[in-house]
């Protein structure tokens, strides 16, 4: 564990700095858990990633995988907490049957 690559992995090598610490395209799928065929599908979506700062070879600074995690987690915090809000209102089985087109008629 001795390569500096593997500094997300082991907290006991916080005297590097995040912004020179440059991680490529297995060292990101290692550090979310991804595997290689899941892994390189995600790396390609940027609404779910930040783009690389380099490419060819594709490379993420790991202070902006760190902004981007806050990031993530602060959205996931909020949405939480939309859902677990005392404020909602109760929402019944009626509620969710959809509406009749038509009126009843009387007879």
């Amino acid at each position: 564990m001795d390569d500096p690559r593997h500094v997300f992995l082991d907290p006991r090598h916080v005297f590097l700095d995040p912004r020179h610490v440059f991680l490529d395209a297995s060292d990101v799928m290692r550090r979310y858990g991804w595997g290689k065929t899941k892994g390189y599908q995600n790396l390609k979506d940027r609404e779910l990633v930040p783009p690389p700062v380099m490419t060819h070879p594709d490379r993420w600074r790991l202070d902006q995988l760190l902004a981007w995690e806050e990031k993530r987690m602060a959205l996931a915090e909020a949405a939480l907490e939309a859902l677990v809000a005392p404020e909602r209102e109760e929402v019944t089985v009626a509620d969710l049957v959809p509406k009749p087109k038509r009126g009843r008629r009387s007879a």
